[in-house]
């Protein structure tokens, strides 16, 4: 059976908070499926902050960081915030990871790697299962672990970090775009990396990336699309000729 198309909106933190959490309201009453609350620690507002504010703004939607690292946040405090964040709202939340961009590059430092990322994985899942999880020398557990199952998805783009999410995670947020042959390309990374872990493309939670934009009138918005239509056909042009060349 073919699952229903959620549409979930990414929110920067970057307004005040009561402003915020009336934006959040209206993606619900909109009937938007869910909120995605972007960390950036010196860009935007507490991701965790604000979500925890989300969960008693609203009734439905589901909650989730887009994204999260695993650097300005030790995997405790991870798995500590995003348990917090779903006993405001069980059954609604999702914790979603990535390597980190703006909130690495403006501290100056680098990107997590991606052994990085499967240990901050694993330790998490850990957590929020209760499980005992080793910190160096000393095994540490979540002490307030609901039991309720909170899905831990990777934000990722290039291939390598693709096929690490579909073998660690429960699933992918893919940031690759909308072009088809590209949206082939990475479900075959997701499913080279699910089956090293006895999986399928299938038993994983997969999220598109889509950018999208608001428009004054309907007909600037057909203009814009025939536009995008013009640029894509031109783009697989390329591809196909850049395929004859190889």
């Amino acid at each position: 059976m073919t699952e229903p198309v959620r549409v979930h909106i990414r929110v920067p933190g970057t307004a005040p908070m009561p402003d915020l959490m009336r934006l959040i309201q209206g993606i619900e009453a909109a009937g938007f499926d869910g909120a995605g609350i972007l960390d950036s620690q010196l860009l935007s507002r507490d991701a965790f902050v604000t979500l925890g504010q989300a969960a008693t703004h609203t009734r439905r939607l589901a909650l989730f960081p887009a994204v999260t690292n695993p650097f300005t946040r030790h995997p405790s405090v991870l798995a500590s915030a995003i348990q917090t964040v779903e006993e405001l709202a069980p059954g609604r939340v999702k914790f979603v990871i990535g390597t980190g961009y703006t909130s690495a590059s403006t501290i100056g430092r680098k990107a997590a790697t991606l052994g990085e990322m499967r240990e901050c994985i694993a330790t998490v899942r850990a957590l929020l299962a209760g499980e005992s999880a080793r910190f160096g020398e000393t095994a540490g557990r979540l002490g307030y672990a609901s039991g309720r199952r909170i899905p831990v998805l990777m934000a990722a783009s290039g291939p390598k970090a693709i096929e690490l999410a579909g073998e660690v995670a429960d699933g992918a947020l893919l940031l690759v775009g909308a072009n088809r042959g590209i949206v082939t390309r990475a479900l075959e990374h997701l499913e080279r990396g699910a089956k090293r872990a006895g999986r399928t493309v299938d038993d994983l939670e997969v999220i598109w990336a889509v950018r999208t934009a608001t428009l004054p009138t309907t007909i600037t918005d057909r203009e814009l699309a025939v536009d995008s239509r013009d640029m894509e056909h031109l783009s697989r042009d390329r591809d196909l000729a850049d395929g004859a060349e190889r």
